[in-house]
């Protein structure tokens, strides 16, 4: 899973030849398949001009480098429709089937293997929150629509996600050593209680 911001500025390098044909400038959107389409490529400050790239070319997004194959991998702006239908997403207003509004998108994360969304990082009050998109109803030009409430979001871990998962996965194993230690206290607990009973103390008038 990649976040969209992560993306921009890498190097897109072609296989082929091991040379670099630009950057990622931007992420252009298939409304309709709710997918990265095409990355938008920049050339240099010495060249004012940009392309698009499909995302089917590319082979492999990593933390350095967009790979992609083939001769000719880009194209003309002008032959992506999809550019003037659904652009980045990032600064787009959410709002719910209730019709109430649940803030702004400032991030996405995408599967690097296919293009597919799979969540929204929203900004709603100050705080940011994560929204499956199978609850997206439409990417539409002016409003993205989404099918919940903002009791439906999962707050933003703070810091990094990995590092946020690892802390939880440690509470976990704490968790279970605490209970492990309960057992344990409870077993010597009734081990002293059988030899108090199966052993009783004489009286002192024996």
């Amino acid at each position: 899973m990649k976040k969209a911001k992560e993306l921009l500025n890498l190097p897109i390098i072609n296989i082929t030849g091991g040379s670099q044909v630009g950057f990622v400038k931007d992420l252009v959107i298939d409304p309709n398949e709710l997918s990265v389409e095409f990355f938008i490529v920049g050339q240099g400050d010495w060249q004012v001009g940009v392309n698009a790239l499909r995302y089917e070319n590319v082979i492999g997004v990593g933390e350095f480098a967009v790979i992609v194959e083939g001769d000719q991998p880009l194209l003309d702006l002008r032959d992506i429709p999809l550019l003037y239908k659904k652009g980045n997403l990032n600064g787009a207003q959410v709002v719910t089937t209730g019709g109430d509004f649940a803030g702004s998108i400032v991030d996405y994360y995408f599967n690097e293997e296919n293009g597919q969304l799979e969540s929204l990082l929203i900004n709603s009050s100050n705080q940011e929150l994560f929204f499956p998109i199978e609850n997206v109803i439409s990417l539409g030009r002016e409003f993205i629509m989404v099918n919940g409430s903002i009791s439906d979001m999962i707050p933003r871990m703070e810091g990094n996600e990995q590092q946020g998962a690892a802390l939880q996965r440690r509470e976990g194993q704490q968790n279970i050593k605490k209970e492990a230690l309960k057992v344990m206290l409870s077993e010597l607990m009734k081990k002293d209680l059988s030899k108090e009973i199966n052993n009783p103390k004489k009286t002192e008038e024996e």
